[in-house]
């Protein structure tokens, strides 16, 4: 979750002016090659960034942003249910140099065509459950 800074920041990536909260803002709309070169940068400098213009409604945004709030809060029994992280599925990791800043859950799941993905979607929604 981001929780917005009270003061907005402007960074730049490469010749890229990036205004809000110092996120890397990545337009989709622009040409495919520029779009590659941000990406990298973006990564590299920051580890990660917003993407707009991406063709996602907000309705399938938000549904997806549910449905992370409702998994993340089960129980940690019913978290790991899903499956072990080889590599994909739900993992937690304790973070800092020592392992004494605490944890971090993440959840990896594969991307498949629309098609392929319709077909799973009832098979995950049942495990998450």
């Amino acid at each position: 979750m981001v929780v917005p800074s009270p003061i907005a920041t402007t960074c730049t990536i490469g010749s890229e002016s990036i205004k809000g909260l110092g996120v890397p803002i990545i337009d989709l709309s622009r040409k495919r090659s520029r779009v590659s070169e941000l990406i990298v940068k973006a990564c590299e400098e920051y580890g990660f960034f917003k993407v707009i213009n991406h063709g996602v409604s907000k309705e399938t945004i938000a549904n997806m942003e549910k449905e992370g709030l409702d998994f993340f809060a089960k129980p940690s029994l019913e978290k790991h249910m899903v499956g072990p992280p080889t590599p994909l599925g739900y993992g937690i990791k304790n973070i800092g140099f020592n392992g004494d800043m605490g944890e971090v859950e993440y959840l990896l799941l594969h991307t498949n065509s629309l098609q392929r993905s319709k077909s799973i979607s009832k098979d995950y929604s049942t495990k998450f459950k």
